[in-house]
């Protein structure tokens, strides 16, 4: 049994249904002495990239792939790098994305499928304008 809903995947299926290029969600985990979310996210990755073609998980050991663990600066797990047809966002998610981080994810997804950043103008302006490189972290609890 999924972790989604019959009904919530029809809706995640609509929304998907927007990518126009491809997405690989690249999850590092560490098998032995590391966290149960690592499965969780997998979990979750692999129902996700069930609805969409488009979607694909790339499975990385935190513990042994340390090529791509340092080329993708990935620091702790499980983590989640979400590449844009193989390119990379720089979009990261640490954890198990259950709750409020699903959310995220998914909106992720979108941005790096289909380029689009749902942000008021002046946003947009305001982050272009940023010339300096510039480190955000986003952290949130679930309730």
């Amino acid at each position: 049994m999924g972790l989604l809903s019959p009904q919530d995947e029809i809706v995640l299926k609509q929304h998907l249904s927007t990518l126009s290029k491809p997405v690989q969600l690249v999850l590092f985990t560490q098998a032995f002495g590391g966290s149960e979310s690592g499965q969780v996210a997998k979990q979750i990755l692999d129902e996700i990239a069930g609805l969409n073609d488009k979607i694909t998980v790339v499975e990385k050991s935190f513990v042994l792939d340390l090529e791509d663990k340092a080329k993708y600066k990935v620091d702790k797990a499980p983590a989640i790098v979400i590449l844009s047809d193989d390119v990379d966002t720089r979009m990261r998610m640490y954890g198990a994305p259950t709750g409020y981080e699903f959310v995220g994810l998914v909106e992720a997804i979108l941005v790096a499928g289909t380029g689009n950043i749902d942000l008021e103008p002046e946003t947009m302006a305001w982050i272009q304008a940023v010339t300096t490189p510039t480190h955000i972290q986003v952290f949130s609890t679930p309730t």
